[in-house]
């Protein structure tokens, strides 16, 4: 089981303070020896707590402020043009020195119209496999690790063939694809426990039980008593509870669900709750410790904690793809 930290910068604060806070944060997760550090993007209308559009431009800000491998949890493909993001992600790995990871989901159907990029008339899944078809074809073909034909980038990603790619999305067919295209699955913070684990369950299945990722976002608040760190996540992670709440987005394998905090508690209770996602298939969890009106101290706590007291705990976690259960 690995640890990474989910970064939370929003529309409704400037941008600038918000990453040096972020980049402060990352110090403090590296410390705590966690090791990524992951940013999703939205684009939102008008001002929210989280996220930002473009999250590529600000990877590339922290990048030179952090040695944590970074990622995108996730990426909205429809936002973008297939040969334009082959080129930034591209240059995001160089400038992280071929540790980036590209966390992909299509997004909602109107981001083509609000932003560009979309389907070209295909079925979304259609047109999400010839996109990571391309974009392995055009890094490879830059690092001269395929004889494809398609146009180089330059310049070309660090990693020879280019970033790994993490796909994201909430059916059994978006688990299914990450596992036949993608080289992980990822899934969002409002996918409840039992979601995430029948996706990991089909994912690990279409995978043959080895050789993949399945990663998740968790909202995570830890203190030494449990009633205080619960007390603590219902004050300052209320922008996310109304935010997913609002859009009916707190999502089960049938629909909307009860929203549940697994990783807020004592270390105990933390460290218990991962090894039950490990158990169910999870092999990264990104801890989401600094959501919007979450004081910056409160934040740091936790990832000490973790680094003090749930780390330790997890050195016997389940082998990824071995002895899977269900989170209950």
């Amino acid at each position: 089981m690995r640890l990474g930290v989910a970064i939370d910068l929003g529309s409704a604060a400037a941008t600038r303070p918000q990453a040096d806070l972020a980049a402060r944060l990352l110090e403090t997760a590296e410390a705590s020896g966690l090791s990524s550090a992951w940013l999703g993007e939205s684009y939102h209308v008008r001002p929210e707590p989280f996220h930002l559009p473009a999250a590529l431009i600000v990877l590339g800000h922290l990048a030179g402020r952090t040695d944590l491998p970074l990622g995108t949890a996730v990426l909205l493909a429809r936002a973008y043009e297939p040969r334009r993001l082959a080129y930034e992600a591209a240059l995001l790995d160089q400038l992280c020195s071929g540790r980036f990871t590209l966390g992909l989901a299509l997004g909602n159907a109107d981001l083509a119209e609000r932003v560009g990029g979309g389907t070209d008339g295909r079925s979304p899944g259609e047109w999400l496999a010839s996109l990571v078809a391309e974009l392995r074809e055009t890094w490879s073909a830059s690092t001269g690790t395929g004889g494809t034909g398609a146009v180089p980038v330059a310049p070309p990603p660090a990693r020879p063939g280019g970033p790994p790619m993490f796909l994201g999305g909430r059916t059994r067919a978006a688990a299914t694809r990450a596992a036949t295209l993608g080289d992980g699955y990822y899934a969002a913070t409002n996918y409840g426990d039992e979601l995430l684990a029948a996706r990991a369950a089909e994912y690990w299945d279409a995978r043959g039980g080895a050789g993949g990722e399945v990663a998740v976002t968790r909202l995570c608040l830890v203190a030494e008593d449990a009633d205080q760190a619960r007390e603590s996540a219902e004050r300052h992670f209320a922008s996310v509870l109304n935010y997913y709440t609002a859009r009916r987005a707190w999502s089960g394998p049938d629909g909307p669900v009860t929203p549940e905090f697994p990783l807020v508690g004592s270390p105990a209770d933390v460290a218990a709750a991962l090894r039950r996602y490990a158990s169910a298939g999870v092999t990264s969890v990104q801890l989401r410790v600094a959501p919007h009106g979450t004081p910056p101290e409160v934040a740091r706590r936790t990832l000490r904690l973790v680094g003090t007291a749930v780390l330790p705990e997890l050195g016997g976690a389940t082998t990824p793809g071995t002895e899977r259960s269900t989170l209950g």
